[in-house]
């Protein structure tokens, strides 16, 4: 793949271009004052359209884009609705339901072991397992990790301006944590529970200012904007464990991680809003199966867009169709339409429940049947669109781009590439050679239901293409780029893509195949937590060791 490289004309130096004058001028005094004015004239030009230096004439582009219309993302071609299993289920209804159960005590479980923000067990056991102590120091760690104090080189984190942060920035910030009163009252009260009425942005610090990295090195500045964990959808269940000092801000618990979110953007509930919303949910949970989806209420105020994977209590009266349905019409028909509960915020920002209405094609009844034909379809409406880290800008990256989609199904995936192995059977190919990796995904992979982590980085498996008359196993994934063995630039593609896993890169041998990256493993879903006996070696490589636990989840240290 060429490279790209940035070039300019040079600007004629002012000394050699006054020097030049002056010779052709008859009267020294006043050839000196011309070459005085005009350097002075010449400089100001360069402070308002800088030339570049030579340096900048020979440096490499770090960033070219990957030529992705080289490969078909007509979804249709690699899951085609004529084949005899487009409506049979990749997992079996039991394990569905088992599936849609953990995903369920997650969001709204009361049960001891439920998971939910809203459980007064979870919260007690588990978020102040240790007296907020815990909580006081991840605060800390991410002060440290922000603060530019005495770091040079990678290490230093630039604003949108390009300048490093200064001491002042991290300073007001850490002021408006008070990071102390996480230790104060680690209690559980029923009064700081709420719930998301719009979308919200999850940060390490309550701020919105970007951090980035230095953008000269590949794989860094935008979009990687560090401060970024996470997206919480409206109807999300959130605990409140403190606010900032200017009331701007909310430190809450979600179902997937834990951070600073806008408190604008939830609203306090109490025991008759969560009674009401839970009762709601158990009798029927529908989830959002378009990219997004716009939503005003009865009253006709708009109230936001829900992302695909939105999960919102569908109303009494809709006459609704099984939700295991494998029928055809789930994908098609559009006239239809749902009623549903959405929360809002009323002026003294407490919770209030609202009535909306989507079509059949906007929303489904959870857990949808986990047909290719029900894949294909959420697939189909969010392949192509950018990808955003952290969910910027209500983008997904690579692990909430399965989110989303597996939600619909009822399968709750953790928000890291690197937890979300824990949901099936895992078993570790990193000892395997890029050849030998490929073979046993075409052999022995599930396709639809085998996720594929290469650290840092996670991809579905959907079946196998050939190429030269070899099985070759097909992907898809939500991805930034592809990077040569030494991570000197990017070919990026930057979405949501269908892409065949070679062993080369047949467009730039240079570049690295996903398959040959140091960390290669794999997990195919079925019960909640994988099949008995954990994580396994592939067959094929004996010498491949057991895929070790989930590494602890900074991000989510509740777990």
């Amino acid at each position: 793949m060429p490279v790209a490289v940035l070039s300019r004309p040079a600007a004629c130096s002012a000394a050699h271009l006054a020097a030049h004058l002056a010779a052709r001028l008859p009267h020294a005094r006043r050839a000196a004052r011309f070459c005085a004015a005009l350097a002075v004239a010449v400089t100001l030009a360069a402070c308002s359209n800088p030339s570049p230096t030579r340096e900048a004439h020979t440096s490499v582009d770090t960033v070219a884009l990957f030529p992705i219309a080289n490969y078909d993302q007509n979804v249709d071609h690699w899951l085609e609705p004529d084949s005899p299993g487009y409506d049979q289920p990749f997992l079996s209804p039991a394990d569905q339901q088992a599936h849609f159960s953990a995903l369920y005590a997650r969001y709204f479980g009361t049960g001891t072991t439920a998971p939910s923000p809203w459980n007064s067990a979870y919260v007690t056991l588990r978020v102040y397992r240790q007296q907020g102590a815990d909580i006081v120091a991840l605060q800390q760690r991410r002060i440290g990790k922000f603060d530019n104090t005495g770091k040079s080189g990678a290490a230093i984190g630039y604003g949108e301006n390009f300048r490093p942060h200064d001491k002042a920035w991290i300073d007001a910030i850490a002021q408006n944590m008070a990071v102390g009163q996480f230790s104060q009252e680690p209690v559980y009260q029923p009064e700081r529970r709420a719930i998301a009425t719009s979308n919200l942005m999850v940060r390490e610090l309550p701020t919105m200012d970007p951090s980035f990295y230095d953008r000269h090195l590949a794989g860094e500045g935008y979009p990687f904007d560090n401060l970024q964990i996470s997206a919480v959808r409206p109807g999300t269940p959130l605990y409140v464990l403190g606010s900032s000092a200017d009331g701007a801000w909310r430190y809450v618990q979600t179902p997937d991680v834990q951070g600073w979110v806008r408190s604008d953007g939830l609203g306090m509930t109490d025991d008759t809003f969560v009674d009401a919303w839970r009762a709601a949910t158990a009798k029927s949970l529908g989830a959002v199966t378009v990219a997004s989806a716009p939503l005003r209420d009865s009253r006709g105020v708009f109230r936001f867009d829900a992302p695909a994977g939105t999960l919102l209590p569908l109303a009494a009266g809709n006459g609704a169709r099984p939700s295991t349905r494998a029928d055809k019409t789930a994908s098609a028909d559009a006239t239809s339409s749902r009623k549903l509960l959405v929360p809002a915020r009323d002026v003294d920002g407490k919770a209030i429940i609202r009535v909306a209405q989507l079509s059949d094609a906007q929303i489904a009844p959870m857990p949808l049947a986990a047909t290719p034909r029900h894949l294909a379809m959420l697939m189909k409406t969010l392949i192509g669109r950018p990808y955003g880290w952290g969910n910027s800008g209500l983008y997904n990256d690579c692990s909430s781009e399965l989110q989303s989609i597996f939600a619909t199904f009822g399968v709750w995936l953790p928000r890291h590439s690197s937890t979300q192995l824990s949901a099936g059977r895992m078993i570790d190919l990193s000892a395997s050679t890029p050849a030998q990796r490929l073979d046993y995904l075409a052999q022995h992979g599930e396709p639809l239901r085998t996720l594929i982590y290469i650290g840092g980085h996670v991809m579905l498996y959907i079946g196998n293409t050939t190429r030269n008359g070899a099985a070759v196993p097909v992907v898809y994934q939500d991805v930034w780029g592809l990077r040569p063995a030494d991570n000197s630039r990017r070919a990026v593609i930057g979405g949501s893509v269908i892409l065949p896993l070679f062993e080369h890169i047949p467009e730039d041998a240079t570049l690295q195949s996903l398959a040959a990256t140091p960390t290669f493993q794999i997990s195919i879903l079925g019960a909640p937590g994988g099949a008995p006996g954990g994580a396994t070696a592939a067959p094929s490589t004996p010498s491949a060791p057991g895929t070790p636990a989930a590494p602890p989840d900074d991000d989510n240290p509740a777990g």
